[in-house]
């Protein structure tokens, strides 16, 4: 049998220094690589050493952060119990200083009319007047007070009581002690009273009070010009009502 008239391709391949070229640019990718992941993973190590004492200074931070809290928590709830003992203290002063104003008014009463029966007995007089009932009160949130108050005759029977009436306003002015007329006093108004009645009588008007004076008590003193009548002067209290 003749093979004469088949062709046969010769096989082609890759020279030698081809191969060894492509072995040695896939070493070099593979060294690249490895050294590439080696700088991370120890860049990534030392960011992790490097962020450990931050992560330490937060947690101090964090906890004295709940120290303060607990601790100003702790001084609120004190400044409460204060605040609520102060309040107390101030309602117990307010109610004993109330309590001891109404003993000292009842103990000036008593004493007022003991001088009265007194001075009767002791002068001799036909008649005895008694201011009483005297009452004050603020208009307006204003230094304009309004007041009134009665006087009456002791002595029944005793017939007409004439005379004049007066007031005066004892307190401090640059903390010294001082009394005022109410002619003293601009905008008092009446300035005096006229009395004249046979049982009793009733009297009001106005204070004015500048600003550089404290009231403290008023002086009701009663001039009369009935015969056999008595000079009175009373002292009441500055109480508002």
């Amino acid at each position: 049998m003749s093979h004469r008239g088949r062709v046969v391709s010769p096989e082609i391949g890759p020279p030698p220094r081809y191969e060894l070229r492509v072995l040695t640019v896939l070493l070099f990718l593979v060294l690249l690589g490895a050294a590439v992941g080696v700088s991370f993973f120890t860049g990534a190590r030392r960011e992790r050493e490097a962020s450990l004492p931050l992560v330490d200074q937060m947690a101090t931070i964090v906890e004295e952060r709940d120290a303060l809290s607990k601790e100003v928590a702790e001084l609120k709830q004190q400044m409460i119990v204060l605040e609520r003992s102060q309040q107390i203290d101030r309602e117990a002063h307010k109610k004993v200083a109330g309590q001891l104003k109404k003993v000292q008014d009842e103990r000036l009463a008593a004493e007022q009319e003991v001088s009265f029966l007194r001075r009767l007995i002791q002068e001799g007089g036909g008649g005895m007047l008694e201011p009483t009932d005297f009452k004050l009160e603020q208009k307006d949130d204003s230094a304009k007070f309004g007041y009134s108050f009665t006087v009456r005759q002791l002595i029944p029977e005793f017939g007409e009581s004439t005379g004049s009436v007066d007031l005066k306003i004892a307190g401090k002015r640059n903390d010294k002690d001082v009394t005022l007329t109410l002619d003293e006093l601009k905008g008092s108004e009446p300035k005096s009273h006229k009395m004249a009645f046979k049982y009793f009588q009733g009297f009001q008007g106005f204070i004015q009070v500048p600003d550089d004076f404290l009231p403290e008590r008023v002086v009701v003193e009663i001039e009369p010009t009935t015969a056999k009548l008595i000079p009175v002067s009373v002292t009441f209290p500055w109480t508002i009502e």
